[in-house]
């Protein structure tokens, strides 16, 4: 599993496909919150791009589709976890030790299915936990790719999940005891809307709820069964 993504890229290159990149003509900011589910922890915010859903796949981040065919695509990308490394800024979790920022490399597969999307997609850390993740998501367009409700079924590895939940020996207190996290799943639905002001200004908006399972749920510095979400921004298209 460490080197998934590798071994993907090289089969698919080794086997004649003709990879051909392409720039986006559209690109756009959202200001992401995200309530967090540590002790203590504060609702978090982060910056992060965004673009339309021009070809009807519902990824809305930016990728690179090697592979295209009528009814999807296969994709790489980067992206960063979806977890706080800075543990909601908790005072109560301070003295654990910092987390760093994850960065995966991603490979998916979208599928157009009548008027929804089937997204597999799987992720590997290159820099913090070394974990990995995997995502499958079925969005539905509801009114022409401008309202979709999707739902999504997440899986993290015991090393992804212990790296943001787990205590070690040298972090007991007497109020938190040691706890050693395996793999985790997680059940995320929400809705994603795109309304266009211009024909070349978008306003971009959603909200989420995720629930984990009790991998995470069960760890001492974890306060919350579910967390929600949401964002909002502008897309440009040029």
């Amino acid at each position: 599993m460490k080197r998934w993504w590798l071994a993907a890229l090289s089969g698919c290159l080794v086997s004649g496909v003709q990879a051909e990149l392409k720039w986006p003509d559209n690109m756009g900011l959202v200001v992401r919150l995200q309530q967090s589910p540590f002790v203590g922890g504060e609702t978090w915010q982060r910056i992060r791009p965004m673009l339309l859903n021009k070809d009807g796949l519902a990824i809305s981040r930016p990728r690179w589709s090697f592979l295209e065919f009528p009814a999807g695509a296969v994709y790489l990308g980067l992206g960063l976890d979806d977890w706080d490394h800075d543990r909601g800024d908790s005072a109560e979790l301070k003295d654990m030790k910092a987390l760093d920022q994850a960065l995966n490399a991603r490979l998916g597969t979208a599928l157009r299915a009548g008027n929804g999307v089937f997204t597999l997609e799987l992720g590997q850390d290159m820099l913090a936990h070394k974990g990995a993740q995997a995502k499958l998501r079925y969005a539905h367009d509801l009114v022409s790719g401008r309202v979709r409700p999707f739902a999504e079924l997440q899986w993290l590895s015991a090393d992804m999940t212990d790296y943001y939940v787990g205590v070690d020996a040298d972090e007991v207190t007497t109020y938190r005891p040691a706890y050693q996290a395996g793999d985790a799943l997680g059940l995320k639905a929400g809705l994603v809307l795109e309304y266009p002001l211009t024909r070349n200004l978008t306003v971009l908006g959603g909200v989420n709820l995720t629930g984990w399972d009790n991998a995470v749920t069960d760890s001492p510095i974890v306060d919350r069964d579910s967390i929600w979400g949401g964002y909002a921004g502008l897309n440009l298209l040029w």
